[in-house]
C-alpha cells in the first residue's frame, strides 16, 4: 500500500509539472505574441510620418501641376521656347513624382497588411529604391530653375553674359542633376556618403520600420 501510495504521488507530481510546463509555454507564447505585435505597431508607426509626407506631396504637387499648366497656358502666345520647355518638363516631372507617391502609398498599404515579416520587408526594400528613383528623377528637373526666364534677345544683345556666366551654370546645374540621378542608386551602397544618405530622413525611418521587423523575425527563428 506504501509502495502504491508513493507511486500515486509521484504520478501527481509529474501530472502537476507537466500542467505548470504547458502554462509557462502558453504564458510565453501569449508575451511573444503580445511582443510581436507591439513591434509591429512600432514599425507602422514609425512609417507614419512618411505616409503624411506623400499625402502632402500629392495634394500640393497635383494643385502645383495645376497651376504651372494654367500658366504655361495662358502666356503659350508671349513666351518663348526656353519658358515652354522648362516648364513642360517641370510639370512632367512633378506628375512622375506625384505617380510615384501614389506608387509609394499602395507600398504602404501592403506593408500594413503584410501577413509575414518576408512580405512587409519586401514592401520596405521596394519602397526604399523607389524613394531613390523618385528623388533621382526629381533632380533631372534642376536646369529648369535656370532656363525659364532665358530668351533669344539676351542671347543675341548679351552674348558674353549668356554664354560664359549663364550657360555654365545652367550646364553644372545639368551635370549634378544627371550625376544624383545616375549614382542614387543602391550600386553604390558600400560607399561612405551613400550609406550617410539612406541613413537620414524618410530613409532613416525606412531602416527603422525594418529593425522592428528584424526583431520580430528574431522571435520567430528563436520560437524554432
Amino acid at each position: 500500500m506504501q509502495v502504491m501510495s508513493s507511486s500515486m504521488e509521484h504520478i501527481d507530481i509529474l501530472a502537476l509539472w507537466k500542467s505548470q510546463n504547458a502554462k509557462l509555454d502558453e504564458t510565453i507564447s501569449i508575451n511573444k505574441k503580445l511582443l510581436k505585435e507591439s513591434l509591429h505597431n512600432k514599425a507602422k508607426s514609425a512609417l507614419g510620418g512618411f505616409k503624411a509626407t506623400r499625402w502632402v506631396g500629392i495634394i500640393f504637387g497635383v494643385l502645383w501641376c495645376v497651376a504651372m499648366s494654367f500658366i504655361l497656358i495662358a502666356s503659350w502666345k508671349y513666351t518663348n521656347w526656353f519658358f515652354k520647355s522648362a516648364f513642360i518638363i517641370h510639370i512632367t516631372v512633378s506628375l512622375i513624382a506625384v505617380g510615384l507617391y501614389i506608387y509609394h502609398l499602395i507600398l504602404l498599404k501592403n506593408f500594413d497588411n503584410s501577413q509575414t515579416v518576408i512580405s512587409a520587408q519586401r514592401e520596405l526594400v521596394e519602397l526604399k529604391f523607389s524613394n531613390l528613383r523618385t528623388l533621382g528623377i526629381l533632380w533631372l528637373q534642376l536646369p529648369v530653375f535656370s532656363t525659364w526666364y532665358m530668351s533669344n534677345e539676351w542671347m543675341h544683345n548679351a552674348p558674353f553674359t549668356f554664354w560664359f556666366i549663364q550657360m555654365p551654370i545652367v550646364l553644372v546645374q545639368l551635370f549634378i542633376g544627371f550625376w544624383l540621378y545616375r549614382n542614387l542608386n543602391y550600386k553604390n551602397q558600400q560607399k561612405k556618403w551613400f550609406k550617410w544618405f539612406v541613413s537620414k530622413g524618410e530613409f532613416g525611418k525606412i531602416n527603422k520600420a525594418n529593425s522592428f521587423l528584424l526583431e520580430i523575425d528574431e522571435l520567430d527563428k528563436n520560437k524554432q
